[in-house]
């Protein structure tokens, strides 16, 4: 989006390209942590499939993007806190992975911000430690279009709970809009799909039938869920 270009489930807006920009030379700043891709070092970790998407496109196309940022001495947190399973070599780790993740939740109230076919922690235990859980569903596609709207709801059922966000590039934003709220909010990404994968014990990516899946995001064919503990999660819908 930072190049002028459309990703599936966001097209390019100006505006919102101008903002991740920002965010991302900012660093780290105002207590929050920015997070890149741990790949500049060393790719040996992650498998096949990663490094070539690394070093023919991510490297490449951002060249002169990743050059401004090296020239501005910030430093960063990891994005790979949120994608501790599928692209690694070494999985053995993974289960100490996730229960670290599970332990920022664990006994809070939590606030889910996420697209409509997201349905993280729905058919798997990911959440299950929370205290409670509230959601907010967004629309799936051009959620950036409905920023102010989500913000508005955020702000409206914030109160003291943990905010995790799942919602591409407009939950960067989100979190930055957000500064003046005291909870702690965390872009989490597409952590469910990696939990998913990882109770399957696959090593390569596949499709989930019943919710959105990381990598796979035309979102086509999803079979509709009964889940009745879901939907009294669900406090509101912004189409």
């Amino acid at each position: 989006i930072i190049r002028g270009e459309s990703i599936f489930y966001q097209d390019y807006n100006k505006e919102l390209a101008l903002r991740l920009e920002s965010i991302i030379l900012s660093g780290n700043y105002d207590n929050t942590l920015i997070c890149l891709p741990d790949v500049f070092e060393d790719l040996a970790r992650y498998n096949d499939y990663a490094q070539r998407t690394y070093k023919k496109r991510f490297f490449p196309q951002n060249a002169a993007f990743l050059k401004r940022i090296e020239e501005t001495k910030n430093w960063y947190g990891s994005t790979f806190v949120s994608r501790p399973y599928i692209d690694l070599v070494d999985k053995s780790e993974s289960p100490g992975y996730f229960e670290k993740l599970r332990q920022i939740w664990n006994h809070r109230d939590v606030l889910i911000v996420e697209g409509k076919y997201s349905r993280s922690g729905v058919g798997n235990n990911l959440f299950d430690n929370a205290n409670s859980i509230k959601r907010i569903l967004c629309p799936a596609k051009n959620s950036y279009e409905k920023i102010d709207q989500i913000e508005q709801a955020i702000r409206n059922n914030a109160q003291n709970r943990l905010i995790l966000l799942m919602l591409g590039p407009t939950a960067k934003v989100i979190v930055d809009d957000l500064q003046d709220l005291n909870n702690q909010k965390i872009d989490i990404g597409h952590i469910d799909s990696e939990y998913e994968w990882f109770k399957m014990g696959v090593t390569d990516k596949v499709k989930l039938k019943n919710k959105h899946t990381a990598e796979f995001n035309r979102d086509a064919n999803i079979a509709p869920i009964h889940d009745k503990t879901y939907s009294s999660q669900v406090i509101e819908r912004i189409e």
